[in-house]
């Protein structure tokens, strides 16, 4: 399958092939590049790109499928993390609601507890002409026969 490894160097210049062997061999040892044209190489790759004829090889044709998946995948994080920041936004704005609203109820339910102390209440009836009574509530008690003669019918 690979296609570099299955290439034979030309018969033509068969020194020149082990020359280039004890190079890169040297160069591998030492830590430094193997090929000192390697530069042409990517410029050369990165004009094919730029002029998009890297598009017509056999091989990006052949991996189209795997490439369009890829593209898809990338697309759909893009969408996932919008869709992310959204919820985001919605739960922050109504985490600011609920605290407002919190609030809201702190301070109805402080003002109806003022409203209901007796003597807010009993100075209120006073200005209707009412007065608070004094003398505590009385319990009547009745009889169940007398109770039935009460009641109408």
């Amino acid at each position: 399958m690979n296609k570099l490894r299955d290439i034979e160097p030309t018969e033509a210049a068969p020194e020149k092939g082990k020359a280039e062997k004890a190079k890169t061999a040297k160069a591998s040892s030492a830590g430094k590049a193997a090929e000192p044209g390697k530069g042409v190489h990517v410029s050369r790759a990165l004009i094919g790109v730029m002029n998009g004829s890297f598009l017509t090889r056999e091989k990006l044709l052949g991996n189209m499928p795997f490439i369009l998946f890829c593209a898809g995948l990338m697309i759909t994080y893009i969408a996932y993390g919008y869709h992310t920041e959204r919820i985001v936004r919605d739960l922050d704005k109504t985490g600011d609601e609920l605290k407002e609203l919190n609030a809201e109820y702190i301070t109805v339910r402080s003002n109806l507890e003022t409203k209901e102390q007796q003597s807010r209440v009993a100075a209120g009836i006073s200005d209707l002409g009412l007065r608070e009574s004094r003398v505590p509530p009385v319990k009547l008690e009745v009889e169940k026969d007398d109770l039935e003669n009460t009641r109408t019918q």
